[in-house]
């Protein structure tokens, strides 16, 4: 069902869970470092330093104290340079740190194993230069700093302790010493400089510095602060013209009712927080909070770039134009082949189909699919239909076969859709939202809130429900980036044996709530909230939505926006550069690993 072959937005999201590497804190990084720095002075001190280190508790004071002063250095020295914080100097620490005492460790076995009778010193010589290259790496890579100022400041902390572990004197001595170790260990050096230069070229000529990219997505992703990543994005992006549909229900009474449900014409994204990011939040507001946003069958090419473009896309729902409208609508149903399940309602000519899967999955539905059924609905018809991505569990993109299997149901839905009665219809909704504040004026105070957790967005659960010949449905709704696979199915199941018939479960796709440390970046519901707690939640909407519904007409609504979008083109040249990048790393740490064991064993 979902291809084998990762697309470029996946390919990306691979390689940046890199970043998960990091210390998830910098306090766990201060604590490696300290206990790197320990390990290094009693292995030193337990295997010689050729006698010069006398006393080991006054050298491994000297050694903590100097591990944590250098790492302020660092920052110091580099101020300016584009991602520098103290934090990411901790966590420098910590890598250099533990990298020398493997290096030490190793030399330390290397010379049991074999029988040799050198001195520790040797092997604190070459970790001292084998670090120096891995700062370099870093600073010019990661905190941007230019190569010569990477190399100058790269010396500075790895030398100094050395210099205060062993005195002046004893760093002298070693030098003169082994002054063929440090030739010998100065390739590590002169290889970090060389692939800090070919590895920012490797993207080129579509993206001139691969480490402009990561600095700017860095400092987007764990700080916040997106300017250089939009700059970048919204450089590269095309103006599009993009239709997005509002189904507004409404009552004729005095004290009307409306209701709406939202299909952007553009994708949530790219990541907190640039862009689009928080789009469904933001389009919610726009209709006070009585509406439903959900997600389209768009893929991230329809990404918006920046907050600029956001606001632009927000201000074009201020002219709608009336695409259809009625009174009456069929009953739901519902199609399942495979691991595909389909529901269709029709409001007059207009066809309302959401695609899901049973449990497995599926990234993004693309924009093709829902071009295929519109041309398939016309001919039956039909002016118009509304696909939605329901979004609602985790998986892989569709396959050439999964497209063609579930466009087969979809049509197959729309077949029986067809030919189905209308009738008068009632339409109900209730909603529980994560935030509410002074912020957030479009909420009412007496509205009711889900506990903040990290797998919800700010505009929380919805319920929209339908009455159809007495017949009662709803429609679940969360705030979230994509959905636990077997949420859905527990979920309808409990309502169901509450006497709630909830037919499907959709979630927005909000980006809002990514830059987490997991290995999607982001918590999908179900991993943080309880399925219990869920069922609970949405029990509740489904009662105060079914009291709530009246008799309703329908207004399809539709809004032309000109903005600018990111494009499947972009994607393609990020994920090409970061996989030439990642191939040039791979190549350079296989030969310096291979020349570090060699040189450890050799001298």
């Amino acid at each position: 069902m979902v291809s084998s072959r990762p697309d470029s937005v996946s390919n990306i999201h691979k390689r940046w869970t890199i970043t998960r590497l990091n210390p998830s804190s910098y306090k766990i990084s201060v604590s490696i470092s300290i206990a790197s720095a320990a390990l290094i002075v009693t292995l030193s001190f337990l295997y010689g330093l050729d006698g010069m280190v006398k006393n080991y508790v006054v050298s491994l004071v000297y050694g903590i104290i100097a591990i944590l002063a250098l790492s302020f250095l660092d920052y110091l020295t580099l101020h300016g340079a584009p991602t520098n914080k103290i934090s990411k100097m901790y966590h420098v620490a910590a890598f250099g740190n533990l990298l020398w005492l493997i290096v030490l460790a190793v030399g330390i076995a290397f010379d049991s194993l074999f029988g040799y009778k050198s001195d520790s010193d040797i092997y604190l010589l070459e970790g001292m230069l084998i670090v120096v290259g891995f700062r370099i790496s870093i600073f010019t890579s990661v905190i941007g700093a230019g190569l010569v100022r990477a190399v100058c400041v790269s010396f500075i902390g790895p030398v100094l302790f050395l210099v205060i572990l062993l005195a002046p004197s004893g760093f002298y001595d070693i030098v003169l010493k082994y002054s063929h170790a440090l030739i010998i260990s100065s390739f590590f050096v002169i290889w970090a400089v060389i692939w800090s230069i070919l590895a920012d070229k490797a993207g080129r000529p579509y993206v001139l510095s691969t480490f402009n990219l990561l600095q700017a997505f860095l400092s987007a992703w764990t700080e916040q602060k997106g300017d250089r990543m939009e700059e970048i994005v919204e450089a590269r992006a095309e103006v599009k013209n993009v239709t997005s549909y509002i189904m507004k229900f409404y009552t004729n009474t005095s004290n009307q009712l409306e209701i709406s449900l939202v299909i952007p014409g553009v994708h949530p994204g790219p990541f907190k927080p640039i862009g689009g990011s928080n789009l469904p939040y933001e389009l919610l507001r726009i209709f006070s909070t009585r509406a439903l946003v959900v997600h389209s069958a768009s893929d991230h090419s329809f990404n918006i770039p920046s907050k600029k473009e956001l606001t632009n896309y927000l201000n074009s729902f201020s002219t709608p134009f009336v695409f259809d409208m009625g009174s009456i609508c069929t009953e739901p149903i519902q199609i399942q082949e495979g691991d595909f399940i389909v529901t269709a309602i029709a409001f007059g000519r207009v066809c309302l189909i959401i695609l899901s899967t049973r449990s497995q999955g599926m990234e993004d539905i693309p924009p093709e699919v829902a071009s295929n059924l519109q041309d398939y609905a016309s001919k039956l018809g039909f002016s118009k239909i509304l696909a939605i991505d329901s979004h609602n569990a985790m998986g892989g993109p569709l396959s050439a076969d999964g497209k063609h299997d579930l466009i087969l149901c979809a049509r197959e839905a729309l077949d029986k859709i067809k030919v189905s009665v209308q009738y008068r219809f009632g339409v109900g909704f209730a909603a529980k939202y994560r935030f509410s504040g002074k912020d957030d004026k479009c909420i009412a105070e007496d509205n009711f809130h889900v506990q903040e957790k990290e797998d919800l967005g700010q505009g929380g659960l919805g319920v929209i429900a339908f009455e159809v010949m007495n017949k009662k449905y709803a429609i679940g709704w969360a705030d979230s980036n994509n959905m636990e696979n077997q949420v859905r199915a527990a979920v309808i199941s409990d309502l169901k044996s509450h006497g709630f018939n909830m037919i499907e479960i959709c979630t927005s796709d909000t980006h809002s709530t990514s830059g987490k440390r997991t290995r999607h970046g982001y918590y999908s519901l179900g991993s943080i909230t309880s399925r219990k707690e869920l069922a609970g939640h949405y029990r509740q909407l489904a009662a105060e939505s079914f009291a709530e519904i009246k008799q309703c007409s329908y207004k399809l609504l539709s809004v032309e926006s000109n903005v600018k979008l990111m494009g499947k083109g972009q994607f393609d040249d990020y994920s090409q550069s970061l996989d030439r990048s990642m191939n040039l790393t791979k190549i350079f740490l296989a030969i310096a690993a291979a020349v570090a064991f060699t040189m450890l064993i050799l001298t």
